[in-house]
């Protein structure tokens, strides 16, 4: 029986190009995987909302769908929400009572953003408890000692690619966080205040992977995230920062190959 094939959902600011070394390693174990060019980066103008990132996942997740694969779609950061928009009706439990070939058998939240329905993304990143906002305080901390993000007037986010690998990169080799922060594009303000208008996970089996060292998606909002799927969530756990594809990828090949079915 076949492999399913992957999808991969960038985050915001981030590129295919990101997540080529990923693609690599999963290929060794016989995984075809194809990221996706999400519209929203280097928008200009910027986009308003996420849609146009969720057509373009749901358009090369069909294409693996059409010529009959399974498919398994990893979503890394805010790539989450697109991912999950893209997967309305895509299961397999949904597609088999249709009659149709190949669905998505999982879809995997790497750190990522895996909101319920009528939720945002900085909606959901409101501090509930005391060490939520210890975190908040000392985030606000931080950007008045090194400065914020560079905001153009028509919402277009810049990051700082001086110290952004601190946020991004930690536990990342020296030459993996050069090129990645050159590969950062920008990002606009919109999508990330847009509604969701799909709890995928509830539909779908759906695996959440904790990084426990992640500056960027502290750990407690992943925490709080999972718990809020009641259950939904396998859920895999590491050390890794907010990158685990660039300072771990046999951690995640792993993590895929066991969201496929297989014992490793």
């Amino acid at each position: 029986m076949a492999n399913p094939s992957i999808v991969i959902v960038p985050g915001a600011w981030h590129r295919p190009a990101h997540y080529q070394h990923l693609i690599e390693e999963l290929a060794k174990v016989n995984y075809d995987a194809e990221a996706v060019t999400l519209p929203s980066v280097d928008s200009n103008p910027p986009l308003a909302t996420w849609n146009e990132d969720a057509q373009a996942v749901r358009q090369v997740i069909m294409s693996k769908l059409d010529a009959g694969k399974d498919v398994i779609v990893l979503a890394h950061s805010f790539g989450g929400v697109a991912m999950s928009e893209a997967a309305k009706g895509l299961g397999k439990k949904d597609r088999v009572a249709q009659g149709l070939k190949g669905g998505i058998i999982k879809l995997v939240y790497m750190c990522a953003m895996a909101l319920p329905k009528g939720q945002t993304h900085i909606g959901q990143l409101v501090p509930q408890t005391p060490e939520e906002e210890e975190m908040e305080r000392q985030r606000k901390e931080m950007e008045e000692k090194l400065g914020g993000l560079d905001v153009s007037p028509d919402g277009a986010i810049s990051l700082p690619k001086d110290r952004i690998h601190l946020v991004f990169y930690n536990r990342c080799e020296q030459k993996d966080i050069e090129r990645a922060v050159e590969l950062l594009g920008t990002f606009p303000a919109g999508p990330l205040t847009v509604p969701a208008t799909y709890t995928a996970y509830r539909e779908i089996p759906s695996t959440y992977i904790v990084c426990k060292n992640d500056q960027a998606l502290r750990e407690p909002f992943q925490r709080r995230m999972i718990a809020q799927g009641e259950g939904c969530f396998e859920v895999e756990e590491c050390d890794e920062g907010h990158s685990p594809f660039m300072s771990n990828p046999g951690f995640i090949v792993d993590c895929i190959r066991r969201a496929a079915g297989e014992k490793v």
